[in-house]
């Protein structure tokens, strides 16, 4: 009879892998902690993935590494459905331990409380990138914004990246000026005119 860790799973979680068995680290026993993953479960309503390892695969002095990923949703236009795509390399979340029952412990409360990844990307419509824009929103990731992005965004008629400039420290006053007239959306347009009205701002005058 196999030996599978009972694990308290939330609804909305899908098992996609499991060899987590409840099983102790022992020198005699290691087989049980082999393979690339020994647990691997996804949500589609959270975009997450729990993803649980034995590192070093089979050794005694490892320990388990219990991680949690972002799922971006990636249009397929073979099978016109949407693949979950991980971004392995920025885990949302990390814990290692090498105490079995600490481990069920935190998959389980993480299942229970984890809270939907918003995906940051800008897209035309479900599952598709807006190449150029998230390019845009790339750059803005960056401490300064070159003119050439200024001016891209200012006239672009983008509501998503007018916001996105507004929120960045390294706004100016002329923008303000000018999304407070001319934003994409009233939202916007009320947005930089209240921040024209706020401290650093009013100073500028």
């Amino acid at each position: 009879m196999i030996n599978f860790q009972p694990l308290r799973i939330t609804s909305g979680w899908t098992i996609e892998w499991n060899t987590f068995m409840k099983t102790d680290p022992h020198p005699d026993d290691m087989t049980d902690f082999s393979g690339s993953s020994l647990l691997h479960a996804y949500n589609r309503n959270k975009n997450r993935a729990i993803n649980l390892e034995w590192r070093p695969e089979e050794d005694y002095d490892g320990e388990f590494i219990l991680r949690v990923i972002n799922l971006e949703e990636h249009y397929n236009s073979k099978t016109q459905d949407f693949d979950l795509v991980g971004d392995w390399e920025n885990p949302h979340y990390e814990f290692c331990s090498r105490d079995r029952l600490k481990i069920v412990s935190e998959i389980e409360e993480l299942m229970l409380q984890l809270l939907p990844y918003e995906d940051p990307r800008i897209l035309k419509s479900r599952g598709v990138v807006d190449d150029e824009a998230e390019r845009i929103r790339i750059k803005l990731l960056e401490t300064k914004i070159s003119d050439d992005v200024r001016s891209y965004i200012l006239n672009s008629d983008h509501k998503k990246l007018q916001d996105l400039l507004l929120d960045h420290t390294d706004v100016k006053r002329e923008d303000l000026l000018f999304l407070s007239e001319h934003g994409a959306v009233k939202g916007i347009r009320n947005k930089a005119s209240q921040k024209l009205n706020s401290k650093p701002f009013r100073s500028q005058n």
